[in-house]
């Protein structure tokens, strides 16, 4: 046997394997993404919920005091005064919205259509921060969730949870550059500050998803308790004289809300992976795992 070569060695002159903790950081930095990218997307997306109209409560709740006429295939409704003059009153349309947007679930197409039977001139999306959008007649950008009785607190709950939403996404931000940092540059502490990081995007977005999941709970409103601006209806004037038909709005959580449950659980468990990662590289630098 060659002297130079030692016994079972590569004749190459290299080692192949790989430290176990190779793994365990690769699967960190897969499930990193997998959450930093749900969670983004939960944010950004605008399906957190839905609203929509149940056709026969509706019918009844109309029956003597509005005429209504179906529309696209029953997906809209026009509901008009039960009278010779048959004035349009409201459209009750589909809808859904998140974190600051809402938007009629309506194609242009569909929208050209409704509006040679008096539909009024709406942009499909509305943004909560823009604080309306000049020139839309009867489709104002609040939901009519922050209308209430006591609308400065449920304005409060809304600017809330957009706060927390927007400070989530910069913990996120921050969070990939320093745990990209800590990895290259073996800086135990800026990886265990990432495993921080990520347990506080998942905080903030906590709050947010708890913010919208039980906004609908918190009130009802009814139009004559506020300024005429229902979700779900769009009128030229702002909804008024629909409110006996409002019980037939149907309120349902959409798949961004589950997307956004999904990435406050996997940021949880990256924050863990993270700290863990801290503790394994204190004993095992990355450059002895590679090496």
């Amino acid at each position: 046997m060659d002297a130079t070569e030692p016994d079972g060695g590569d004749s190459s002159g290299w080692n192949c394997s790989v430290h176990p903790s190779v793994f365990f950081l690769l699967g960190t930095l897969v499930l990193t993404t997998c959450a930093t990218g749900m969670l983004c997307a939960a944010i950004m997306t605008d399906h957190w919920e839905e609203v929509t109209w149940n056709g026969s409560y509706l019918e009844v709740l109309a029956n003597g005091s509005h005429r209504l006429q179906w529309l696209l295939d029953g997906n809209v409704a026009r509901v008009s005064t039960n009278d010779v003059r048959d004035r349009t009153i409201a459209f009750l349309v589909p809808m859904h919205g998140g974190i600051w947007t809402l938007c009629v679930t309506l194609t242009e197409e569909e929208i050209n259509l409704l509006g040679r039977v008096g539909f009024p001139s709406v942009q499909p999306c509305v943004n909560y921060l823009s604080g309306g959008i000049d020139g839309v007649r009867g489709y104002e950008p609040r939901a009519d969730w922050q209308h209430s009785t006591n609308s400065v607190m449920n304005n409060r709950m809304q600017n809330l949870s957009i706060s927390c939403a927007l400070v989530c996404l910069i913990i996120l931000g921050s969070a990939a550059l320093v745990g990209a940092f800590g990895v290259f540059q073996h800086q135990i502490s800026a990886v265990l500050v990432t495993g921080v990081m990520y347990l506080l995007a998942a905080s903030f977005a906590l709050f947010t998803l708890t913010i919208i999941h039980f906004k609908r709970l918190h009130n009802r409103p009814h139009v004559e308790e506020t300024d005429g601006t229902v979700d779900g209806v769009v009128s030229p004037t702002g909804g008024r004289g629909v409110h006996d038909l409002l019980p037939a709005r149907i309120f349902t959580t959409s798949w961004s809300l589950d997307l956004g449950w999904g990435g406050v659980m996997l940021c949880v468990m990256t924050s863990v992976l993270w700290i863990l990662l801290s503790k394994i590289m204190r004993f095992n630098p990355i450059s002895s795992m590679i090496n």
